[in-house]
């Protein structure tokens, strides 16, 4: 029997609904339409703009097969296309908003439980949902393990298999490459706080996964050679100004930055903005799909040919101008996002975060630890103090948010340098 229990914690499992198995083949029809939609851009990427060629001409050949399948029937169904496109997003709506739902449902949680048996034997088990019973997944020896690492992973749920939302999960890795999930909460905080105790337990560092920086807590060292080359780009659109007291960090919108917020946003809203200009595409393809068809078979037709470029003119009708605002809805949401200033205001006293006018969070300057970029779907700064972290992200650029991060290391250690000893008593009698 166990002999000490060491730690609990929790990770989600989303079943599936009951609907999931009616509505699967709008599911297998959703994939389909993104791998096309993917294997386009490939196409336009590699091809047109950096030069290189597909390199599986079969699988080309096999997506442009089913796309001229799919222009066939959508021209068949011409007439209901529009209400079957708003039949489809509500389903996808109502999905996402039940797999939400189930998240936060306490009876979709797996409990984790790590044990102590003696000195030289940890075991880790589990207990799904509706059971008392504990599972054995793991067996090691508290030295086998190398680091706790915290990872920013998305959450997929639902028959669409959507990102939900964002979880910083707590994994323990060991010297022989295994790691398992142990914990997961919405919050930095909370993870950093719990990975600290496990960290002490076994004695190793805490590690943020795909992380970049100069401390412990990173997995890759940024040199002063890489930060001396971002500088030179002035283009980056970083700016610092020092007072005697103050120093303030911000962002600035350059014209360079309009051609990579161009393409986060059609790795955002592209995949709807394909569906909305390719319904139409389609069915004026099909329709030409058809007369050929027809004239194959002996039938008296005419092959008109237009431009293919009229055929991704939408047809005015409300339901298109209803889509169209919709997406260029989520177009303007994301840029007023991307495009708003990030304010870090620095003093002997406090570090605060604004965007754009609004503070954010703030962090006393004597307790600040260490700060981080992750380089991961997104790119965010993490502020590390001893009982709390403040999250900077949205940026749009690897190298902005590294020069984000070295003007924010040179302020902290300017400042904490010119800490008085007796700073810490000061602060607590203001507080």
């Amino acid at each position: 029997m166990p002999n000490r229990l060491i730690f609990q914690g929790t990770t989600t499992y989303l079943s599936e609904h009951w609907y999931a198995k009616i509505i699967s083949p709008l599911v297998e029809v959703k994939k389909l339409l993104q791998a096309i939609y993917q294997f386009l851009l490939h196409l336009i990427w590699s091809e047109f703009i950096y030069g290189k060629q597909l390199e599986n001409e079969i699988e080309s050949l096999v997506a442009f097969l089913v796309f001229y399948l799919l222009s066939l029937l959508g021209y068949y169904l011409r007439d209901y296309i529009q209400i079957i496109l708003i039949i489809f997003f509500l389903i996808w709506y109502l999905d996402c908003w039940f797999a939400k739902y189930q998240y936060f449902q306490k009876k979709y949680k797996i409990d984790i439980f790590i044990y102590e048996i003696d000195l030289s034997k940890i075991i880790c088990c589990l207990s799904l949902p509706h059971t008392q019973t504990q599972s054995i997944f793991a067996s090691f020896s508290p030295q086998e393990v190398s680091y706790i690492a915290i990872e920013k992973s998305p959450l997929l749920g639902g028959a669409f298999q959507e990102v939900l939302d964002e979880v910083w999960q707590i994994e323990v890795y060991l010297f022989n490459g295994k790691h398992f999930v142990i914990d997961e909460n919405l919050i930095v905080n909370e993870s950093l706080l719990t990975a600290k105790k496990l960290a002490n337990y076994f004695i190793v560092d805490i590690i943020f996964t795909h992380s970049k920086g100069n401390n412990s807590y990173v997995e890759q060292e940024l040199k002063s050679r890489t930060f001396a080359n971002i500088i030179n780009q002035n283009s980056v659109g970083v700016k610092c100004q020092k007072k005697s007291k103050k120093i303030h960090i911000y962002t600035q919108w350059r014209w360079s930055n309009t051609w990579n917020f161009l393409k986060m946003l059609f790795e955002k809203a592209g995949f709807l903005l394909f569906i909305i200009i390719m319904s139409g595409f389609m069915i004026k393809l099909g329709g030409l799909l058809d007369n050929i068809i027809s004239v194959i078979r002996g039938k008296d037709d005419i092959i008109y040919l237009s431009s293919p470029l009229v055929w991704l003119i939408p047809n005015w009708h409300w339901r298109n101008i209803l889509e169209l605002v919709l997406v260029l809805g989520i177009f303007i949401y994301q840029g007023w996002q991307l495009s708003r200033v990030k304010h870090i205001y620095i003093t002997q006293h406090y570090l605060k975060f604004f965007v754009d006018n609004r503070m954010i969070d703030k962090i006393k300057t004597s307790e600040i630890e260490a700060s981080l970029v992750i380089i991961n779907n997104n790119y965010e700064i993490l502020i590390i103090g001893k009982n709390k972290v403040v999250n900077i992200t949205n940026f749009q650029q690897e190298k902005l948010a590294q020069l984000f991060l070295l003007y924010l290391n040179e302020a902290i250690d300017e400042l904490q340098q010119k800490l008085p000893k007796s700073l810490d008593e000061k602060l607590q009698d203001e507080r």
